[in-house]
């Protein structure tokens, strides 16, 4: 006679509760005080660099400093250790896009680490396929996050 294995016992992965306290920045917080002078860099950086800054804020859960900006199509890169396009996905982003007539959700950018010149001056961490779609639907520039630290890039891909 074969003995049954038992069975295994499903475990339920409940959803985290939300906080108790609220976190974060009230939304009259976010341009309460003077932008730090990396954010300021990061600014005149773009601006020269054929960019255009649309705001200087401060995110709302974390309270740290980024900037919202239109950057030259061209200026922009996925990072180099992004995995590979999906096609059927750029398409789609393509057919969304095309028939809205709208590019309403920014992608995430930093400087790249290895800037040399007629070279991307930004890398896309998070965007490559929006980024894919608006270069094949003929588009300019991007709207984009540019956080000023590089190293999210790096955290962003990782997770």
């Amino acid at each position: 006679m074969i003995e049954k294995k038992p069975k295994r016992t499903k475990t339920v992965r409940r959803r985290k509760k939300p906080a108790g306290a609220l976190l974060g920045l009230a939304a009259a917080d976010l341009h309460a005080a003077a932008p730090p002078d990396e954010a300021i860099e990061l600014r005149r950086t773009i601006e020269h660099e054929g960019g255009s800054v649309l705001a200087v804020y401060r995110e709302p859960y974390g309270g740290r400093w980024v900037v919202m900006a239109a950057l030259p199509i061209t200026q922009v890169e996925p990072t180099p250790y992004q995995r590979n396009l999906s096609e059927t996905h750029v398409r789609r982003l393509e057919t969304v896009i095309g028939k809205l007539g709208r590019f309403l959700d920014p992608i995430i950018a930093v400087r790249a680490t290895r800037h040399v010149p007629d070279s991307a001056a930004y890398w896309t961490p998070n965007g490559s396929h929006r980024l894919a779609a608006m270069r094949t639907l003929g588009a300019k520039s991007i709207t984009a996050i540019v956080v000023p630290e590089t190293a999210v890039a790096y955290q962003i891909s990782s997770r």
